[in-house]
């Protein structure tokens, strides 16, 4: 089950005017808005509202850009981006310069989305420009809105009907539905992909022995035999900072991280055959920074000879130290065999990071413990514990009275 696709892209050439469109659909000068062609280089998005319904707006880097420009490709690859995610795709054209090559290449590029696409003929700022727009028809959308943006006409139309097409938001009920939020991290090439398949019993998600085949964090609804909802979160393999080289791996990165940040439990997926590396040990210190429970899952462990996985356990801990708290499975993904071990273990450390400890039961540990190992002093004082309750769960927060914060 996928997120609900609530935004809207603004395509198109350079200097076709798309910030112009971007500043006039969120009422406020946002976006810079310049006469020299490529200004805006990185998608820029906001929240907008059009008839109740609220949506994000997204700016892009104009499309065909000459080779010259070095900054060209990223552009070209945050436009593509933006028309992956979006769920309404806005093309802009120039009525001033009739259909230009470069329309023809970005129509071209929108071909395999045409339903999704509105095309927004700008500059028409009188009837006869207006009437002009209609020559766009031969770029293949049925879809043509002659607008202004400069002046705001036309602008009405062209908002409703992008709005009609986006999806129908999400129920808030639907939101909750979900038990747990889990997300599978992990380097590429680890199984991800294929422990999700293995775990739906049909071939979902694209899996290719080629590392980076998931490039954004795709949202999958897996329902447990015993009828519980799981929210499962496959996300673009990790790679180590050196390595990333091209914008697209920085932006899995991201996405990645914010996979993180909405999941209650991560699954981090380790491949047995080879081992662990300095970029686990990244990805377990993002697991740890998110504040998330965490399930270690050995993948492709029926490749494995020779080695017990009490010994395999132990090389874990050893080298990821700050998670020697969760859980560990082995299972292979490719032959189903365990995977359901890595489910029962999310469910288990979600349960415990949501437990709460009674006042009495924390004050007695603490109490104990000032009796059998009294603090030292430290320029002639000595730390002294009042009182200590939980504040919070998942992850666990306790808060700490004390004579003075700087002796603990």
């Amino acid at each position: 089950m996928h997120e609900v696709n609530d935004k809207i892209a603004i395509i198109g050439r350079p200097n076709v005017g798309k910030s112009a469109l971007f500043n006039r659909i969120i009422g406020k000068r946002m976006a810079i808005v310049d006469q020299k062609p490529g200004i805006t280089r990185d998608r820029l998005g906001a929240r907008a509202e059009w008839t109740g319904r609220t949506f994000t707006v997204i700016d892009t880097g104009g499309l065909g850009i000459g080779d010259e420009e070095p900054l060209a490709g990223q552009v070209h690859f945050q436009a593509e981006v933006a028309i992956a995610e979006a769920g309404v795709i806005v093309l802009v054209a120039d009525v001033m310069d009739g259909i230009a090559p470069l329309d023809q290449e970005v129509a071209q590029l929108l071909r395999n989305c045409a339903e999704k696409v509105i095309l927004a003929v700008n500059k028409c700022d009188n009837a006869n420009l207006r009437s002009d727009a209609a020559v766009f028809h031969k770029l293949g959308f049925s879809n043509v809105f002659p607008i202004s943006a400069l002046h705001g006409i036309g602008i009405d139309d062209l908002l409703d009907e992008a709005v009609k097409r986006l999806p129908e938001p999400a129920s808030q009920q639907e939101q909750k539905d979900y038990k747990i939020k889990i997300a599978v991290v992990g380097k590429p090439n680890a199984g991800k992909s294929t422990l999700i398949n293995a775990l739906l019993k049909e071939n979902r998600l694209l899996v290719s022995e080629i590392p980076g085949t998931t490039r954004d964090s795709i949202d999958v609804h897996y329902r447990s035999a015993a009828g519980e909802d799981f929210l499962l979160i496959d996300t673009a393999g990790i790679k180590r900072k050196r390595s990333i080289k091209q914008a697209i791996d920085k932006y899995s990165l991201i996405r990645s991280e914010q996979a993180l940040k909405r999941c209650d439990v991560a699954i981090m997926m380790v491949d047995a055959d080879v081992g662990l590396s300095t970029t686990d040990s990244k990805i377990a210190q993002m697991i740890t920074d998110a504040g998330k429970s965490c399930v270690i899952a050995v993948n492709k462990w029926d490749l494995i000879s020779g080695v017990k996985q009490i010994e395999y356990r132990e090389y874990i801990y050893k080298r990821l130290k700050f998670l020697d708290y969760s859980p560990i499975v082995f299972f292979s993904a490719t032959t189903g065999k365990k995977i359901g071990t890595a489910m029962h273990r999310a469910n288990h450390v979600f349960a415990q990071s949501n437990k709460t400890v009674s006042t009495p039961a924390i004050n007695n540990i603490f109490q104990t413990a000032q009796l059998n190992h009294q603090p030292p002093l430290y320029r002639g004082r000595r730390l002294k514990i009042y009182y200590v309750t939980q504040v919070s769960t998942a992850p666990p927060k306790f808060l700490i009275f004390v004579n003075n914060p700087d002796l603990m």
